[in-house]
């Protein structure tokens, strides 16, 4: 298809609907399409958003965004129709597939708000792209190569984050949460939290890391050396009020490489794995 001209730096694709508006670089092919950025030269930034399906990002070369889409079938629907309905017709599709991109200022978003329709993306931006990447029910996250912030939130599914220099947020609730770095951003808080699963981080050696980590129903590992910080009970008194209050704080505290900005790791049902590379 050929290409038509760029005429504004916001751009709208809808697939399913096949619409393609002036603004937009035409589909590569039945199942990706390129992005342009209003200015390659400078930093950009992705937001990714899926009610339903996986959603794979890796950090390259390219000086545009490529997103490949797949819409995935109801296979246990048809093997119990034995791909046919009542009447004897053959299936051979579903409903239309909700899939939107936008682009302004370098700010890529791509999203669909699907609950029905299962989409899997593998999305390819250039390695020095900021991200918030979300996905909800039946989805993994896969990221990697990535130098900037970076944060991932899921609920039903593991989270991985390879390769990356900058900072890490991750949050899911059913899932593993597995992030290597290449290095780690100075004076940077980071989070990791899910509710079933591990937490298994490994950072540069020259890691200078304040951690808070807490574990109900499990174990934390680390091969750093790290200096225990105690923390005993907390005593607060309400000036309002006159209320007097003592806590107990349970998390497990730690200074890697004499401390620096706060890592916190939280889980329930799951180990926590620290290791240094």
């Amino acid at each position: 298809m050929k290409k038509e001209v760029l005429i504004a730096s916001v751009m709208l694709i809808t697939i399913g609907l096949v619409l393609i508006s002036s603004s937009i670089v035409s589909a590569q092919s039945n199942n990706e399409f390129t992005v342009p950025l209003t200015d390659p030269s400078k930093r950009g930034k992705l937001k990714a958003h899926l009610n339903y399906g996986s959603i794979t990002i890796k950090g390259t070369a390219r000086k545009d965004v490529l997103v490949k889409y797949t819409a995935v079938e109801d296979e246990d629907r048809d093997n119990r129709k034995g791909g046919t309905n009542s009447d004897g017709l053959k299936r051979i599709g579903g409903g239309g597939m909700d899939l939107e991109a936008v682009e302004n200022s370098n700010f890529v978003k791509v999203q669909s708000d699907s609950w029905s329709r299962k989409i899997n993306l593998e999305i390819e931006v250039p390695s020095g792209f900021d991200m918030e990447v979300h996905t909800y029910n039946d989805g993994d996250l896969f990221v990697s190569n990535i130098q900037g912030e970076t944060e991932l939130t899921n609920y039903n599914g593991e989270i991985q984050a390879l390769s990356i220099s900058g900072s890490v947020v991750a949050t899911t609730y059913n899932g593993d949460i597995k992030v290597t770095f290449d290095k780690v951003t100075e004076n940077t808080p980071m989070s990791f939290s899910t509710y079933n699963g591990d937490i298994d981080l490994t950072f540069p050696a020259s890691l200078k890391a304040a951690l808070k980590m807490k574990t109900e129903q499990g174990e934390i590992f680390t091969g750093f050396d790290v200096n225990m910080v105690s923390t005993g009970p907390v005593q607060k008194k309400d000036a309002r009020s006159g209320v007097y209050r003592v806590s107990i704080d349970d998390w497990k505290r730690a200074n890697v490489n004499g401390g620096g900005p706060e890592f916190t790791m939280k889980n329930y049902n799951g180990d926590i794995y620290i290791r240094k590379k």
